[in-house]
């Protein structure tokens, strides 16, 4: 009797619970300084899930995402961003890859 009287109270209470907010698919800016001295301005979207890098004296790119193990992985026509957490990897076509950090404001 007490293990019905427990469920019940249980079930009770799970059906008290608040909804959870809906989740922010806005866009996400974030801005990053590489090892070699430059300054990455990358949009992170949802849908589509992209990036969009802006690096002073380049043409902006847009990068589809791209499945990964874990942390993130966008690259498309030699370009890649790749991280996880506040630190990625930056390649674009012609250039060595760089490490760069979230800068946080």
């Amino acid at each position: 009797m007490r293990v019905v009287a427990v469920l019940s109270v249980l079930a009770f209470l799970g059906a008290c619970q608040t909804p959870c907010p809906a989740p922010d698919t806005g866009p996400i800016n974030t801005s990053f300084r590489c090892e070699d001295g430059s300054l990455l301005n990358a949009t992170f979207t949802r849908n589509p899930d992209a990036v969009r890098i802006a690096q002073e004296g380049y043409v902006v790119v847009e990068l589809p995402a791209r499945v990964t193990g874990s942390g993130y992985r966008y690259n498309n026509n030699g370009a890649e961003l790749r991280g996880r957490a506040n630190e990625a990897h930056w390649t674009r076509p012609g250039a060595a890859e760089t490490v760069c950090r979230e800068i946080e404001e």
